[in-house]
């Protein structure tokens, strides 16, 4: 029981302070309270842990998390002292989240500079790559098979195509006869994306389908 609900808990805090990275800044609380001697001594684990990486190597989001990930997870026995600190249920998922809120915030109050870059960099790759989505509407006209399937959709009288490289929500319904959507209206989420194309022997960017909505 003690190992499940130390799993547990370690599960849920590694995902909101891998959450609270991706905020370069957040906003104090004023009624948090001074931290006690255990959530002390996470918070300063970690930040001691994060300060021994580094920082320069840190290329994106995934990079990011893996530190992250690598240095909360060297102290997740700490966890348990803490809950028992703050006279909570570890199995709380309410209540530790707050505790995992009011670590974050402890790292940035007591001004934990590797933590700061880390999620800055995070936050930077997120933009980034949600500046690289978005959606179109069109007219399904056609699946064209050129070593991977595109679809087919005229929008803004033009023809545009998009890459169906995995499953996303609805490509079930485009993996039999599609001549019954043929002239539907249909919206196609996507995220941009370069890919190297052999027969052109050079990088291209092309829309990746995320999500397909018979419309």
């Amino acid at each position: 029981m003690y190992f499940n609900s130390l799993k547990h808990s370690y599960n849920l805090m590694k995902k909101l302070l891998l959450l609270l990275t991706f905020a370069a800044t957040i906003t104090l609380s004023k009624a948090q309270t001074a931290p006690g001697p255990a959530e002390k001594a996470i918070t300063d684990s970690i930040c001691n842990c994060l300060a021994k990486a580094d920082i320069k190597a840190i290329a994106n989001k995934q990079d990011a998390t893996t530190v992250i990930t690598n240095c909360f997870g060297k102290y997740s026995g700490l966890l348990m002292t803490v809950a028992e600190e703050k006279h909570i249920d570890p199995t709380d998922q309410v209540a530790m989240r707050q505790v995992g809120i009011d670590i974050g915030k402890n790292l940035f109050k007591q001004g934990c500079d590797a933590f700061t870059q880390i999620s800055l960099k995070m936050a930077s790759d997120k933009i980034n790559e949600e500046a690289n989505m978005g959606s179109t509407t069109g007219v399904f006209k056609r699946i064209d098979n050129k070593g991977f399937n595109y679809i087919i959709i005229s929008s803004e009288g033009s023809e545009r195509s998009y890459l169906w490289l995995k499953q996303f929500p609805g490509s079930e319904k485009f993996m039999g006869p599609t001549i019954k959507y043929a002239g539907k209206k249909i919206k196609i989420t996507w995220h941009e994306m370069e890919v190297y194309v052999p027969a052109a022997k050079g990088y291209y960017k092309v829309k990746e389908i995320t999500a397909v909505d018979i419309l």
